[in-house]
């Protein structure tokens, strides 16, 4: 595998959440209630996760303050990512970090309020900070609901050097499953609310 794309990590990122729920579903639901979030999703989640995409350098709290530096040796593909549970923080910190960081993908998780979801709005303002910043490199955001009531309450945005956004809100319909899980959580959701 000669580098990763944005929206070949989503995917990825995306199913691999899936068969990690599924492993073991009670911790899942007991970790949902922060400050076990974090936890699980950086120390166990992200760590199996990079390990699976053959990342063998795996740096947490590195250069930038970022939380999660990967590189792979095989090929030298290199992702940065932060995580970060209050989305009103991202704008201050983990966004210019993310700037800063060197590697040809940054990727940054964090969660909108469950009305906010699918969170175009953060994605559109989001997009307007990169182009303003004449950012060339691919940029992911990954948003998750507050609750995360499902495993499937994911969505993500790839913000392309040519200054596109392409939304990835259905993963499964990349891989061709015949289910769409996601879409049927935001459905659900949108009724809900």
């Amino acid at each position: 595998m000669v580098g990763l794309s944005g929206e070949e990590f989503y995917k990825h990122f995306f199913c691999r959440f899936q068969d990690y729920v599924k492993a073991d579903r009670k911790r899942y639901d007991k970790a949902v209630k922060d400050p076990e979030w974090t936890q699980y999703t950086k120390g166990g989640f992200l760590n199996e996760f990079a390990k699976a995409l053959g990342f063998d350098k795996i740096k947490t709290e590195g250069i930038h303050g970022i939380d999660l530096h990967w590189e792979r040796s095989s090929d030298g593909m290199a992702v940065a990512i932060e995580h970060e549970n209050n989305i009103d923080l991202i704008w201050d910190d983990e966004v210019p970090d993310l700037l800063r960081a060197e590697a040809p993908l940054k990727v940054l998780i964090t969660y909108v309020k469950d009305a906010e979801f699918p969170g175009r709005s953060i994605a559109d303002k989001l997009f307007a900070l990169l182009k303003e910043k004449k950012f060339s490199k691919e940029f992911l955001l990954i948003l998750g609901t507050w609750s995360m009531r499902e495993p499937t309450d994911w969505t993500a945005y790839l913000l392309r050097p040519e200054l596109t956004l392409k939304n990835l809100v259905i993963c499964s319909t990349m891989l061709e499953a015949e289910s769409k899980p996601q879409a049927k959580a935001w459905i659900t959701r949108k009724r809900n609310n």
